[in-house]
């Protein structure tokens, strides 16, 4: 029973818990045992510490302070060598024992405190007989890899937790770990995450042009001929990691989005310049819309197979464009179901530097229903017949490019509103790590790449074309009939352009 008479409850008899005297030998015995216990597990958790701490030890009880400095010096000759002799496993070795390091040193203290203020760790109830209690439950670090750019830590999601939630996260872990950046990805196994601390932008230098001739193999002194040209992923700079960034051009359509001064001109110079030797070779054409007039592209005229400047003549290009689209999917309807590029039927790509002065800045009513009806057509069906479209635009918003969804392949550089990164890359795409509205100024080239089939954005820089250098892959890569009348003349000045016509000027 509950209550007597109907409305009286029990009274609470107050009670005491009956004392055990525990004599001190035994709380001593009990206390040795629980630091034998520690350790252990630490001796078990960090091998290779302890281990270098007793073969010092050791060297020194035996030999002395010579013998010490005697094992250095042959122990730093031999990595030497080992370096020399295999720099790929040497470079494994030494992330490797860095990566132990900076998990004895960093994570260590400061992970479960970390995890406690961002609400990551879960408070898990315990049965008692005499009140509820609660037990801390933290995620576990599962791997470590590290290089000299940053940290990739690989945690164990509790029960309960997404990647999502971890990346809500991701601001207050990068100030708990004194990072520049944090990112969170999620691993292709179910249930664990990467976490990604960034020490050390890899992007802060200006990139240089990549290498695209190779060695002077036929002695004319004006570099090599260039190899072939892998058109699914041409390198137009670096990614975070230091790899090449390729960007795919073959069977994709990709959109570039950055406010004014973001470097869309260097992504694009830069796939220009990608471009070049299978342009020389006839794989490719160029047909290029600048609505400035001219302003931004025309330094490459001679690589350009089409070049517009005005509205009625961009206009047509894109007719004449979606009339090839059709013609080759004729031609290819049950014969192959990506086109193959050919000297007699090269890649068309079409590449329009400010795509917005073709959907929402044209007046005349004529001329955008043309380029309303030419563009989202070559976006849709334009990909396997081989006509493929580059676009650049500052506002990314649906009223002004309603079609942004049709692009596989998106770029997005510094960005002046947060919400417009998602409206680029997707929802989410910021809370995973592409941050392009917090890109300094002072990093022109800089933002976030995203492909179809991708999750997670990943962070590039384009590389830095300037005046000198389109010049020279103008006259080094020209389009086949310049090339043949270069050949002619017998190659022209460093001061030599091609006209609009392909005309020598």
């Amino acid at each position: 029973m509950a209550r007597i008479n109907g409305s009286r409850p029990f009274p609470e008899v107050p009670t005491r818990h009956p004392t055990v005297d525990v004599p001190l030998w035994m709380l001593l015995v009990g206390l040795a045992g629980k630091i034998c216990v520690y350790l252990v597990m630490f001796l078990a958790r960090h091998p290779v510490p302890v281990g270098l701490l007793l073969t010092v030890l050791v060297v020194c009880h035996r030999f002395g302070l010579a013998g010490l400095g005697v094992a250095l010096l042959v122990l730093v000759v031999v990595a030497g060598g080992w370096r020399l002799a295999h720099r790929r496993s040497f470079g494994w070795l030494v992330r490797w024992v860095w990566g132990r390091w900076r998990l004895l040193v960093v994570y260590r203290w400061r992970w479960r405190p970390a995890m406690v203020h961002t609400g990551l760790a879960i408070r898990m109830p315990t049965s008692n007989a005499e009140r509820v209690a609660f037990a801390k439950t933290f995620p576990r670090i599962r791997q470590v890899r590290c290089d000299r750019w940053g940290d990739r830590l690989r945690v164990g999601l509790l029960y309960g937790q997404t990647p999502e939630l971890w990346a809500e996260q991701a601001e207050a872990l990068r100030h708990a770990f004194r990072a520049r950046s944090c990112r969170i990805r999620a691993d292709r196994k179910v249930g664990f995450v990467w976490v990604e601390f960034t020490r050390r932008d890899p992007l802060a230098r200006p990139v240089a042009p990549l290498d695209l001739d190779g060695p002077d193999t036929d002695g004319d002194g004006d570099g090599g001929d260039g190899g072939p040209v892998d058109l699914s992923g041409i390198p137009v700079g670096r990614r975070e990691d230091g790899e090449l960034w390729r960007l795919p051009v073959r069977g994709a359509h990709v959109l570039i989005a950055g406010a004014t001064g973001a470097g869309k001109g260097s992504v694009i110079w830069s796939t220009i310049r990608g471009l070049g030797p299978a342009v020389r070779a006839g794989l490719v054409e160029l047909w290029v819309c600048d609505p400035k007039g001219g302003m931004e592209l025309a330094f490459g005229q001679g690589m350009f197979s089409r070049f517009a400047t005005d509205t009625d003549s961009m206009a047509d290009l894109l007719d004449d464009a979606v009339t090839v689209m059709r013609k080759r999917a004729a031609r290819l309807r049950r014969v192959a179901r990506l086109h193959i590029p050919t000297t007699g039927e090269p890649l068309i790509v079409v590449i329009v530097d400010e795509i917005a002065s073709l959907t929402s800045y044209v007046t005349d009513r004529e001329l955008k229903r043309r380029l309303s009806a030419s563009l989202p057509l070559l976006l849709s069906q334009g990909r396997a017949p081989g006509v493929v479209v580059i676009g650049a635009v500052q506002d990314p918003r649906k009223e002004v490019l309603p079609f942004r969804d049709l692009f596989p392949v998106r770029v997005v550089l510094r960005m002046t509103d947060a919400d417009q990164v998602d409206l680029v890359l997707g929802d989410g795409a910021r809370d995973r790590g592409a941050r392009a509205d917090e890109i300094s100024d002072d990093l022109p080239g800089v933002g976030y790449v995203l492909a179809d089939g991708h999750a997670d954005p990943v962070r590039v820089r384009a590389c830095w074309v300037d005046d000198a250098e389109i010049a020279r892959m103008a006259r080094r890569y020209p389009v086949p009939a310049v090339a043949e009348l270069i050949d002619v003349v017998g190659g022209g000045p460093d001061g030599w352009t091609p006209d609009v016509d392909g005309q020598a000027a």
